[in-house]
């Protein structure tokens, strides 16, 4: 009965690898893919618990809102990941983040389980990232690109295994992916001790726009 109940309650405590994932985005600076990070863990983690013994209580949204954003966060992460990746310049970093909330948005609700829901978001992030696409670091590049075509497959073909086991190595691989591809700094998040901290303060705006109100009077 324990090996059972711990089978049911595996993805949900696999879900929680994506903190750490966060927790590296965040350390490298970049403050926007860790929110999605996290924003996955939490949907996906409650979505998952929904689903096993006595666990119900957690279920403060309907179960196929739950089970909606779960799936949307996950290909979001993918988005930003990917975009992180090709190392854009403002407008377009944020036009084309931005192209990838709002599609996958319409693409999910129309089919949460197709293919589509990741190869769209992967094979146009791919895409824009080849055309703009500088030097190749294979070191981060290659073993990102396996875990994350390794996860997919898991999801894809490998589920009716064992559904306990396999979505938790899913949620493994994928994690392992966006570390691997997420740059090892963002170069808009300042250096030293002018690097920016993700704190309350830096999502209310208050500490960019008090350091430009600042730089207007040097």
């Amino acid at each position: 009965m324990g090996a059972f109940i711990a089978k049911l309650l595996l993805p949900t405590v696999s879900s929680l690898v994506f903190l750490p994932t966060a927790s590296v985005a965040a350390k490298r600076g970049f403050h926007m893919e860790a929110m999605v990070y996290f924003f996955t863990m939490f949907f996906t983690a409650i979505y998952h618990a929904c689903d096993g013994p006595g666990l119900s209580v957690l279920c403060f949204m309907r179960y196929d809102i739950l089970e909606y954003f779960s799936v949307y966060s996950t290909a979001l992460s993918m988005w930003v990941t990917l975009t992180a990746l090709g190392d854009f310049d403002e407008p377009q970093r944020s036009s084309i983040t931005m192209f990838g909330v709002l599609t996958i948005a319409v693409r999910i609700y129309q089919d949460r389980w197709g293919y589509g829901i990741y190869s769209g978001p992967i094979g146009s992030a791919v895409f824009i990232i080849t055309i703009k696409w500088k030097t190749v670091y294979t070191q981060q590049v290659g073993p990102g690109c396996c875990f994350g075509a390794l996860a997919l497959m898991l999801r894809f073909y490998f589920e009716e295994w064992d559904y306990a086991y396999v979505h938790s190595f899913y949620h493994l691989s994928l994690a392992v992916s966006f570390v691997l591809l997420l740059p090892k700094k963002n170069r808009y998040g300042g250096t030293g001790q002018s690097a920016v901290k993700l704190s309350c303060m830096t999502l209310c705006c208050c500490v960019g726009h008090s350091n430009r109100r600042a730089d207007q009077f040097d």
